[in-house]
């Protein structure tokens, strides 16, 4: 290999990094927002008042806004790879980043040999991002059971 496919290679690299940063940061933000949402409008008396099916609702709401937040992290990586020319169709970075988001997919979408690095990339942020989102859950869950039971 010649040294300017390496250098390019290794700035790809960087690129991939400071996008995971940036990404994984957003997401945090997100997170951090959402626990803030639900602090702040629900109390423990409004959540003791609660019905079955309007718990239910309580639930599917966090779980949707969670959906969203990793939506719209998956379409940060989209942006990512379309502006740096990773991929030239919007869609097929959006493909691209859903398919490696949860494992290192095979993919019939290829992006070229400099760009590798992308799929472990998106990969590891969907470790964290989904790692995050299900302790936020699980402690979500396990606080509004623990108000509900508390009566």
């Amino acid at each position: 290999m010649d040294s300017t496919y390496e250098r390019l290679v290794l700035e790809s690299f960087g690129y991939c990094v400071l996008a995971f940063v940036v990404i994984v940061a957003f997401h945090l933000v997100g997170l951090h927002l959402a626990i803030r949402l639900f602090h702040k409008n629900f109390r423990v008396a409004d959540i003791n008042r609660l019905k079955y099916h309007q718990t239910n609702f309580l639930i599917l709401s966090a779980m949707m806004l969670l959906f969203s937040l990793h939506m719209l992290t998956n379409f940060a990586w989209g942006l990512f790879m379309f502006m740096a020319g990773a991929l030239s169709i919007y869609r097929e970075c959006i493909f691209y980043s859903l398919e490696n988001y949860t494992s290192l997919g095979l993919t019939r979408v290829n992006v070229d040999d400099r760009w590798r690095m992308l799929a472990p990339m998106i990969s590891m942020s969907g470790v964290f991002c989904l790692s995050w989102s299900t302790a936020v859950l699980v402690n979500f869950f396990g606080q509004l059971y623990h108000m509900k039971l508390d009566d």
